[in-house]
């Protein structure tokens, strides 16, 4: 299944905005014409109808037509004018030249009152517009005098008459049809010529995407901690999209450093007692010793496989960060007692390096709901860290505390040392200033316990209480 493209798409959804708004601009035109149209010819049927409405007369005793007189000197009057008169009081019919036999619909608005319809002409197949409205003849003021005189009355409403007026419709119909075809004619040049154009815009705009592409697919293993060059005229969208892929590629060649470093100090690390053990192994080999003499050297083998057996573990949990490894098993501990059997491993270390302890345990139940083994891990991982960190003569001050139902040990030591950006103390690998710093530490204690932390919901957060000092702050679950 193909990709979807963003080019395919943008030119589909463009044209047919195109087209809806060129089919909807040729539909306005086309209703604004022929709304026009319509409008002229019903005004004309309204100036028409009024004319010959003049033109029924009460003259000599009977109702005359003076249109009647301009038959024969009139053409358009008798080949092309449609018109007709009803007498409703006698029934009788007046018809116009051109319409021969045939009768117009009869109709008018309602009261008489002029009404305007679309009809079909009588025995064409063409239809007509056409206004149909009731009148009454009109007397001259001569006739009138001379009826008063002589005694007659005449009213013009007891002689009432319908009269329909229509005209062909036929050039405005073909005027339309005319249009019509300008009309799709021209939106279907439009859409065409909008694809063009769009397609154009789109490739010109996709232009600096191609040029990234290529930049990224070209990059060298080599070169990946080298910022990409940006091309001329790339769009502010995509510039957020390359600085980004420039962060993380600095952050990918960052932990290819932090690789080659663990590999180094790891090779380092392991080569002390591997040659420790075998300079030990061949020392006692060396000459016939009593067995005390062997005891003691098998004992420095002993003391050096341990050491040996805990740096494999440590370099072994580093491989598992981000794994899934053995889920946490919690169950209520007493944290006071973990605290106590954790530094009095450390005491030793504490005198020789000349470090005091200050410790804060108030005399109060520490019950947490927390695995035994990740805490002490943590613990030890937070007291080796301090006793490496901190200078000869200064003080290591620990706290056990309560916080909103959580139990809290905090270690705060002295460092000269300490990075803007304190979440990065919790990068795996992640080194202080090694010129001023143990080569002994390969960056993974701080990566481990917040490993640890987070699988048994508790929290490792460092801080700076003063200038000068860090604060780690392990909190646990109350059980």
């Amino acid at each position: 299944m193909s990709s979807p493209s963003i080019r395919r798409s943008l030119l589909i959804r463009c044209g047919i905005g195109t087209g809806i708004l060129a089919a909807v601009l040729s539909l306005s035109i086309y209703l604004m014409v022929r709304h026009s149209l319509y409008e002229e010819i019903d005004n004309s049927l309204r100036e028409t109808a009024s004319i010959l409405a003049n033109q029924m007369e009460y003259e000599g005793g009977a109702i005359i037509f003076e249109w009647e007189e301009g038959i024969g000197t009139n053409p358009a009057l008798s080949d092309q004018s449609l018109f007709q008169y009803w007498n409703e009081q006698s029934g009788l019919t007046t018809r116009s030249p051109a319409l021969r036999n045939n009768d117009l619909p009869k109709f008018t608005g309602p009261e008489g009152e002029p009404d305007i319809e679309t009809i079909a002409i009588p025995g064409r197949l063409e239809h007509a517009r056409a206004i149909g409205l009731l009148i009454f003849p009109y007397i001259l003021p001569g006739e009138k005098a001379a009826m008063n005189a002589a005694g007659m009355k005449f009213h013009p409403e007891e002689h009432p008459h319908t009269l329909v007026v229509a005209r062909d419709l036929t050039p405005v119909l073909r005027t339309l049809a005319e249009l019509t075809v300008i009309l799709c004619v021209g939106t279907l040049v439009t859409l065409a010529i909008g694809f063009y154009l769009i397609d154009h815009a789109i490739r010109g705009s996709l232009t600096p995407i191609a040029s990234l592409t290529e930049q990224v697919r070209s990059r060298s293993g080599e070169r990946l901690d080298s910022p990409i060059v940006l091309p001329g005229g790339i769009p502010a969208e995509l510039t957020p999209l390359a600085e980004s892929f420039d962060t993380l590629l600095s952050r990918v060649a960052a932990i290819r450093s932090r690789e080659q470093d663990f590999i180094r100090h790891a090779s380092h690390e392991l080569r002390t007692p591997i040659a420790s053990l075998s300079a030990t192994t061949e020392l006692a080999l060396s000459k016939d010793r009593d067995a005390s003499e062997y005891r003691r050297h098998l004992e420095a083998c002993a003391k050096t496989s341990a050491e040996l057996a805990a740096l494999v573990q440590r370099l072994s949990a580093l491989s598992r960060i981000g794994s899934q490894g053995d889920p946490a098993k919690p169950a209520p501990i007493d944290l006071g007692e973990i605290l106590t059997e954790s530094l009095d491993a450390f005491e030793k270390r504490y005198n020789d390096c000349e470090i005091g302890l200050s410790i804060t345990y108030p005399n109060d139940n520490f019950t947490s709901f927390a695995d035994p083994v990740l805490t002490a891990l943590i613990i030890n991982n937070l007291a080796d860290n301090a006793a490496s960190y901190s200078p000869p003569g200064s003080t290591v001050s620990i706290r056990l505390s309560r916080s909103e139902g959580r139990h809290e040990i905090s270690f705060t030591n002295p460092c000269a040392d300490l990075p803007d950006d304190l979440e990065r103390l919790f990068e795996p690998l992640f080194r202080r200033d090694a010129s001023r710093t143990s080569s002994a530490h390969l960056g993974i204690g701080l990566t481990l316990s917040r490993e640890a932390a987070e699988a048994m919901r508790a929290t490792l957060t460092a801080d700076i209480p003063e200038k000068g000092c860090i604060r780690f702050t392990l909190s646990l679950p109350g059980a």
